[in-house]
């Protein structure tokens, strides 16, 4: 039974929320909250449930605190029954964030399901400021959403694109992520606009220590104070003999630095062999390219990789060539999917002529008829003889009212349709021909009856006068 001390806290605890709702100034009231512990936690609930921004921003700060050893699963229990009531829609999102923070589930049904997602992502793309906040929604994602996670992306491409942009582009860098869901969240990537990497703030430079023991294992220790708060991130990471990763540990809510576990690793064996940054970065991107071609990588790793800025380091042979690249824009424009295939092409060469037929294509397909002709011409310098640039050079030609480059082009594709191509195996190459003469008669017809030339006339030369 509580006793009178419990109902004097839970007392100011109401009188501190009610304090609030008529615009006082917020005090600190952590330790009244810790004093209670359980016995706050449907108090904070109903707050949490209530209307006002304020009070319920001060309850899931509460309930967050709260939810850590005993008190967790009465924390948890109470923010699935705000999520599952009738509460507001804000209330539930507030829940189903907390809960989602803490690694569990919930569910709620919400009387404005689209606005409630347009303020979720509001409020993740507002939480995206820093690599290891933008690693930590990642890992959220890939661990509790799956394929939903192309849901999400898609709400904050809407609402804030510049963030999609930043979340797509840390998810399409995790090698947990299954194989073609990895490929759609990287088109993600680039249909978002990008922004500069100096727009999401580097973490503060970290306190590193490379430490190695007889057996020529490996451990990289880095820590740094987060600014403004009391705690600090460490990461270490267990590099072994063949030189991949063997473990990984991140804790983003240590109490002090690294020293203590370094000096317990000193107990074991390990001597500090290097503080060097640079030098524990290549061995950790050495070892992180090396694991990710055997297997993968665990969350830690994600999580706490930005304390060396070793940003995409541990992708090697992962990253997708251009041709690769290439090969799915293509695949793209088969599918109609130009805005996307626009999106890969921009990262090809499109000095390549085969890319710069592709990107011709998407130029044809959205009516940009100049722009695809620009793209041609680089084509047809390099493959002179393939009749399909000839073929899409007409066609550009004629969206532009060009009759006599048109023309031209038609009567280059006839040309080199004649010699052996792979065309030959296309069953749609005899009527492209079949039609291309129709048209070269046609345009020489109305040449003719209009008395404009297709056929451009040699200058005469006039001989010099001494």
């Amino acid at each position: 039974m509580e006793g009178p001390s419990a109902f004097v806290d839970l007392r100011r605890l109401m009188d501190w929320f009610a304090s609030l709702a008529g615009g006082a100034r917020a005090t600190q009231v952590e330790k009244i909250v810790a004093r209670l512990g359980s016995t706050c936690v449907p108090l904070l609930g109903r707050e949490l449930a209530g209307a006002d921004g304020r009070r319920r921003e001060a309850a899931r700060a509460g309930l967050a605190s709260l939810a850590i050893g005993e008190t967790r699963v009465r924390v948890v229990a109470e923010l699935r029954r705000v999520a599952a009531s009738d509460a507001g829609d804000d209330g539930k999102v507030c829940a189903l964030g907390l809960l989602a923070e803490l690694g569990e589930r919930g569910a709620a049904q919400f009387v404005d399901g689209p606005a409630v997602q347009r303020r979720s992502a509001l409020a993740l793309a507002a939480q995206l400021d820093t690599p290891a906040e933008i690693a930590a929604a990642a890992d959220m994602m890939v661990r509790q959403l799956g394929t939903d996670v192309l849901h999400l992306l898609g709400v904050l491409a809407d609402a804030v694109p510049t963030a999609a942009h930043r979340l797509a582009a840390e998810l399409g860098a995790r090698l947990d992520l299954e194989g073609e869901l990895r490929e759609r969240v990287a088109d993600f990537a680039l249909a978002s606009p990008a922004t500069e990497p100096s727009r999401a703030r580097r973490s503060p430079r970290a306190e590193i220590a490379v430490l190695v023991d007889a057996a020529a294992r490996l451990v990289v220790v880095a820590s740094h104070k987060v600014l403004g708060e009391k705690r600090w991130r460490r990461w270490a990471v267990l590099v072994d003999q063949r030189g991949l990763i063997d473990d990984c540990l991140h804790d983003d809510r240590a109490c002090d630095d690294a020293a203590a576990l370094i000096e317990s690793l000193v107990d074991d064996g390990y001597r500090v062999a290097s503080r060097d940054s640079d030098h524990a970065r290549a061995l950790v991107a050495a070892a992180a390219r090396r694991t990710g071609d055997h297997g993968t990588l665990d969350s830690a790793y994600y999580l706490g990789r930005d304390l060396l800025d070793l940003r995409d380091a541990h992708l090697g042979a992962h990253v997708q060539p251009a041709s690769t690249t290439l090969g799915r824009a293509i695949e793209l424009i088969e599918d109609g999917e130009h805005g996307r295939a626009q999106a890969l092409l921009a990262r090809c060469d499109l000095a390549q002529p085969e890319a710069a037929a592709a990107a011709a294509a998407c130029a044809l397909a959205a009516g940009q008829a100049a722009d695809a002709l620009d793209h041609l011409t680089r084509a047809i310098e390099g493959e002179p003889e393939w009749p399909l640039h000839h073929w899409n050079a007409a066609a550009a030609c004629h969206q532009l009212g060009d009759a006599r480059g048109c023309y031209h082009a038609l009567r280059r594709f006839v040309a080199t349709s004649a010699r052996p191509t792979g065309l030959y195996a296309d069953p749609d190459q005899p009527g492209r021909v079949a039609l291309a003469m129709r048209l070269i008669a046609e345009l020489e017809r109305t040449s003719r009856l209009a008395g404009t030339p297709l056929h451009r006339r040699k200058r005469r030369r006039t001989a010099k006068r001494g």
